[in-house]
């Protein structure tokens, strides 16, 4: 194993493989420098390998690893840090300027908001659904098989990848691939999208919240305010000639998308679905009829973007506080909910249908469709959250096993959330006397009527009313200010004269958001959320996935890559994630893109058909989010010189500031690159004094900047590969 020594000052004393190169003055201070090697040698172990040793507090240590007091005990090396300058006034350049840049509190932040953002909506309303619909426990195979072959290995790509290079999504690929600059912005356009109408879900659920602090829940009774003439409760005495069991199965039997009795057919309305439609929303006929602004949503969405901006306005100092309640509480709330449903009469029928295995289904292409999509939307790859959560992690945090837990604690949670949920519906069906299957909804029909049904007949209504949809908006805000932190820290990223006012322009985008978002709390703001919805990652996650693999697998080299990872975590990962990324993981994508767009169906909400130029609408978005790819690549190509060919080759491959931000660590890629350099990258010098002159120089910039925290640099790289 090759290791470099460098005296700190003069040059000398240097090592190449264990054989000394001493002078004079070396041999007479020779005990003096063992004692300072001895010191710093321990300290770079315990940051190579394993961390910093008994405790991990990153926001207190600058990215070279040193002790910011050590820093700032030098004021003229506080100043080049913030400055980025020589002390004889020269500018430093690529890595070398040691911007500050906020990081995590501690390890614990990191992973509470990764799961956070994960686990969302699609967690309650949308996997129990697919579950129920693609065969039970039968689901479960072609999901979990997506989880290993696209889920996990895209998560541990994204995170390793904004750790490496402490940079968010658009300033890394124009580092990682200058070409392909424009994933970064799609990732932002796809966050910029999704932000606008899940936070009108957000106020769906906050103006649920504020209804359950009651003595009677309003949905339980049907209140002549908003009621028609069909509203039926089994609070109420029936009307006409129908027995509650069969108001509640003509209200309730679905089929997949569609009720099977027409709205205008029923001739009773259950008041949960009364109160959702006809006093919530007060939903129009079509996207046609706009309609006026409801004044309550209205206040619910503004308390809703408060609330992001008052976690993101400070950045991680903030978010990475309120994850310790907002991450923690949704898995508090299912075991409760989870334990009292599983008391209620008729639970067990509703877990039943939710795991019975109907192996069948699996010769249906929908169910692995299903499956594969819901990886994208449980997952998050391709949206850069992850990415940039990951940036703000110190080097050497073990990203591997994060990479790895949260995609499994997604998976567990969306099982937790669906037993809490079918274990109701099994009651709801137990009271209204009618096959559980013919109560089962999915999305908003799931939270906002069929849930709340269920609720209302509980002893102590109000509480449980309260206790779920709380439930839901800890989940919502997690993933909402994750998304939104992604579209915020890519630009000030990309544009430093915004990070110096962040708060402001927080506020600004959150003012901005807002008012995009008005057009989803009309009467018509239902069809507009579906359409949004439906359309804007229906096929640009999967095209940024894919992009990602090829950029990691063939043009930078998996092999590389797999070991910046070592180089992080302090030993070798398994080669089965260089396989993956290259062929396992880019073939099933490809795949399932293909036959997305096979077997895709036209878009509905209950039974109303969009018009033509609602879709047209809808694919606009989905293609606006996917053409700065293409465009920023015909841009950069136009403004290189030389042939096709050269400019072609000389934006794909990674430019020679792309690396670890810190100095030490920078010097560790630079050794091992000439190892194992990228399969397509800049130009490393091939001489061995050459490439000894460089890293020694890129060193007395670190070493200048800490002329009082060691005397001499010993790196050795962290792992040894076969």
């Amino acid at each position: 194993m090759a290791t470099i020594q460098r005296d700190s000052l003069s040059g000398a004393g240097r090592k190449v493989n264990g054989a000394p190169v001493l002078t004079g003055d070396d041999k007479e201070d020779d005990g003096r420098d063992q004692a300072c090697r001895k010191c710093l040698m321990t300290r770079l172990r315990s940051v190579f390998f394993f961390g910093k040793r008994g405790g991990w507090s990153p926001a207190h240590r600058m990215e070279t690893g040193i002790d910011k007091a050590g820093m700032e005990e030098k004021g003229t090396g506080k100043r080049l840090m913030e400055e980025g300058s020589e002390p004889n006034g020269m500018p430093l350049t690529g890595t070398e300027v040691k911007t500050k840049r906020e990081t995590w509190s501690g390890k614990f932040e990191f992973f509470l908001s990764c799961l956070g953002y994960c686990v969302g909506f699609g967690n309650i309303w949308r996997f129990p659904y697919l579950v129920y619909r693609n065969g039970g426990g039968a689901f479960l195979i072609p999901y979990i098989l997506f989880l290993v072959l696209c889920g996990i290995p895209l998560v541990f790509m994204e995170m390793a990848m904004g750790q490496f290079s402490s940079l968010t999504s658009i300033h890394l690929f124009s580092k990682f691939s200058p070409l392909f600059k424009g994933l970064g912005y799609s990732m932002v356009i796809i966050s910029f999208f999704v932000c606008i109408y899940y936070n009108t879900i957000m106020s769906w659920v906050i103006y649920y919240l504020y209804s359950s602090f009651t003595t009677k829940l309003p949905w339980s009774w049907c209140d002549p305010a908003w009621a028609s003439p069909k509203c039926f409760s089994p609070f109420q005495d029936p009307i006409g000639d129908f027995s509650s069991i069969d108001n509640m199965t003509q209200a309730l039997v679905q089929t997949e998308n569609n009720l099977i009795f027409s709205k205008d057919n029923r001739t009773r309305v259950p008041a949960a679905e009364e109160y959702w439609n006809r006093h919530v929303l007060q939903i129009s006929e079509g996207i046609d009829q706009t309609g006026s602004l409801r004044p309550e949503l209205l206040i619910c969405l503004a308390v809703a973007w408060i609330s992001v901006f008052f976690c993101s306005f400070k950045g991680i100092k903030s978010s990475g506080k309120v994850v310790y309640l907002t991450a923690t509480t949704p898995f508090i709330m299912l075991i409760v909910l989870l334990i009292r449903g599983a008391t209620l009469p008729g639970a067990i029928d509703g877990l039943k249908l939710f795991i019975y295995p109907d192996f069948t289904r699996l010769s249906d292409f929908q169910v692995w469709t299903d499956s594969a999509m819901q990886i994208f939307y449980a997952m998050a790859p391709g949206w850069g959250g992850l990415l940039s959560f990951a940036s703000y992690n110190d080097f050497h945090v073990n990203v591997y096993k994060y990479g790895i837990a949260i995609p499994v604690l997604n998976f567990f949670t969306s099982l937790l959330g669906g037993f809490a949920v079918f274990a109701i519906i099994g009651y709801l069906a137990h009271q209204s006397g009618v096959p559980v299957h013919q109560v089962v909804a999915q999305g908003p029909g799931l939270t906002f009527v069929a849930y709340p049904e269920a609720l209302s007949q509980l002893p102590g209504a109000p509480v449980w009313a309260v206790l779920f949809f709380l439930t839901l908006f800890t989940i919502g805000i997690d993933s909402q200010f994750g998304m939104f932190d992604t579209f915020l820290s890519a630009l000030t990223d990309e544009f430093r004269v915004v990070r110096k006012h962040r708060s402001l322009f927080c506020g600004g985008a959150c003012l901005l958001l807002f008012l995009l978002g008005m057009g989803c709390v009309t009467n018509a703001g239902m069809f507009w959320v579906q359409i949004i919805d439906y359309y804007c990652a229906f096929m640009t996650l999967m095209i940024i996935c894919i992009t990602e693999c090829v950029l990691v697998g063939y043009i930078y080299g998996a092999e590389r890559f797999r070991r910046d990872i070592a180089l992080m975590i302090g030993h070798p990962i398994s080669y089965f994630w260089c396989i993956s990324w290259k062929y396992l993981t880019l073939g099933t994508i490809s795949l399932i893109l293909f036959f997305n767009f096979y077997f895709q169906k036209a878009i509905v909400y209950e039974d109303y058909v969009f018009p033509s130029w609602s879709i047209v609408i809808g694919w606009t978005l989905a293609v606006s989010s996917t053409l700065p790819i293409p465009l920023y690549a015909c841009v950069k190509l136009y403004r290189s010189e030389g042939s096709l060919w050269h400019r072609i080759t000389s934006s794909i491959r990674c430019t020679a500031d792309f690396g670890p931000s810190s100095i030490m660590d920078r010097k560790m890629y630079l050794k091992d690159v000439r190892l194992v350099p990228p399969v397509m990258g800049p130009e490393y010098p091939c001489d061995e004094e050459e490439a000894m002159t460089k890293l020694d120089q890129t060193a007395d910039h670190f070493l200048t900047l800490n002329q009082s925290v060691a005397s001499t640099a010993v790196l050795v790289l962290p792992y040894e590969f076969p």
